[in-house]
């Protein structure tokens, strides 16, 4: 039996034009069979999109936001988007909303907004990080 190994991931392509997401997850179901943990899912550049709470798939398909929402719950590990790609995406939650003067938050809330040090911190407290 090998020893647990803890991941953290970083997810940079947008749900809806790659199958990157759906690479990502099905690592973290594959991860969760054989033991090992997920320390955080960090969302940058394009990717920060899936977070958006009012993007609406093709009919037909699961949303890529839920479909995280509910991976994280099921393991337990955080979804985290990377702050300035998101503002500058047009993402916000209520504490940016406010700040920006935008018209509403829109991040769902599942996910949390940080910055690149949150990321940074894969490298302190995951064994590996995966990029997807």
């Amino acid at each position: 039996m090998t020893t647990p190994t803890t991941f953290s991931l970083l997810v940079t392509s947008n749900a809806f034009s790659t199958d990157r997401h759906e690479l990502a997850m099905r690592f973290v179901e594959a991860a969760a069979l054989q033991g090992h943990s997920i320390q955080r899912v960090f969302f940058y550049q394009d990717a920060v999109n899936v977070a958006n709470q009012n993007q609406t798939p093709p009919q037909g398909q699961a949303s890529p936001c839920t479909r995280w929402a509910e991976l994280a719950e099921k393991h337990q590990f955080p979804l985290i988007a990377c702050i300035a790609n998101s503002l500058r995406r047009g993402l916000a939650d209520t504490a940016e909303s406010a700040r920006h003067d935008l018209t509403g938050a829109n991040l769902h809330p599942a996910f949390s907004l940080a910055g690149l040090g949150e990321m940074a911190e894969s490298y302190n407290d995951s064994d590996q990080l995966v990029q997807f």
